[in-house]
């Protein structure tokens, strides 16, 4: 059977109907559960939640922002996830951009790369159980603590969520798995065989390498379902600085990236949205009736995900929550 997993926050759907759907998580085989992380509600909360709530799938941070936490903090959180859970837990780091670490969390958006590295080092220690001694650019001096409880397994799998080339070069050196938001499958393709290369060259196998894309998804042909779709990218596109408009630049949208990102500073979102034809909606995520979907879902498998998380545009209503689920469930693509 096929790896799929779903995304699901409480700021998409209320908490309640989240409690109604764990079961039907279990019940459809879903892989991993990934709960974001924006600036509404926290992750820990509801991934403690889902810890108790279902029985099989991995749980996973989707993402913890690493401008947001310090490194000890989140190997703490970590810890306490792979016990709540009983060793599901899978830890899901990122970046995120300027806009929201210096204007959110007030931190000063610095030498992203050198942070991850040391991000990911400090942690890797603390779950391993070691004593920390560690120098910092970032965290300064380090030394003497250890973690005061012993986690289900000192190798809880990390994955990084990256975009820009960089970034993904240095996920494939030094995480689990990879996480890419929103790519383009053309662009997708070429980002597995980049990051198999590298995996290569570093003498680790590529089979054991995690990529978990989150893939935007929305079963059905009615116009109010492709505008949901398109709102969600005209977001992010729009919204969200720079990383996601230079994506679509780099893979021959410029037209489009820059009249998205014009009518969004100027306030008309419906416009922004209306500038993404079928063609990039098609590029980008998973819509049609059922069959149309879990063909646009094989895409992804074809081209080296691992376990695609299916992501839901904001505003989804519970139709269009299970519509989604039930057609793409794993027991789909046996």
């Amino acid at each position: 059977m096929s790896e799929i997993g779903i995304v699901i926050s409480a700021d998409y759907f209320p908490v309640n109907e989240i409690i109604n759907l764990a079961s039907f998580i279990d019940q459809l085989g879903f892989s991993q559960v990934s709960v974001p992380e924006m600036w509404g509600h926290d992750a820990v909360t509801l991934l403690s939640l889902l810890c108790h709530l279902t029985k099989k799938p991995r749980i996973a941070s989707g993402i913890f922002n690493m401008f947001s936490r310090t490194p000890a903090l989140v190997a703490q959180t970590s810890a306490s996830l792979d016990e709540l859970s009983n060793g599901r837990f899978v830890l899901g780091l990122g970046l995120s951009g300027p806009i929201v670490v210096e204007k959110w969390y007030g931190v000063p958006f610095k030498k992203p790369l050198k942070r991850t590295k040391e991000f990911v080092e400090i942690v890797r220690m603390i779950l391993r159980g070691d004593r920390l001694e560690y120098d910092s650019e970032f965290f300064g001096r380090l030394e003497n603590f250890k973690l005061a409880m012993k986690p289900p397994r000192k190798k809880i799998p990390i994955h990084i969520a990256s975009l820009g080339p960089k970034n993904v070069e240095l996920t494939a050196r030094i995480a689990d798995g990879w996480i890419p938001v929103m790519m383009p499958i053309e662009s997708f393709k070429q980002e597995v065989l980049k990051v198999k290369k590298i995996l290569k060259s570093e003498g680790r196998d590529p089979d054991s390498f995690a990529i978990t894309p989150f893939v935007l998804s929305a079963v059905g042909r009615d116009e109010e379902t492709k505008q949901l779709l398109r709102n969600h990218l005209a977001y992010y596109f729009g919204g969200m600085g720079d990383f996601y408009n230079n994506m679509l630049r780099r893979i021959g949208y410029e037209d489009e990236a820059g009249k998205i990102k014009e009518f969004w500073s100027k306030g008309d979102r419906r416009a922004a949205a209306n500038v993404i034809g079928d063609d990039l909606l098609n590029e980008i995520c998973v819509n049609g009736d059922e069959e149309e979907s879990r063909a646009q879902l094989q895409r992804f498998f074809e081209a080296g995900a691992t376990c695609p998380l299916l992501s839901l545009p904001f505003k989804s209503q519970t139709k269009h929550v299970l519509a989604t689920y039930q057609a793409l469930a794993p027991i789909n693509f046996e």
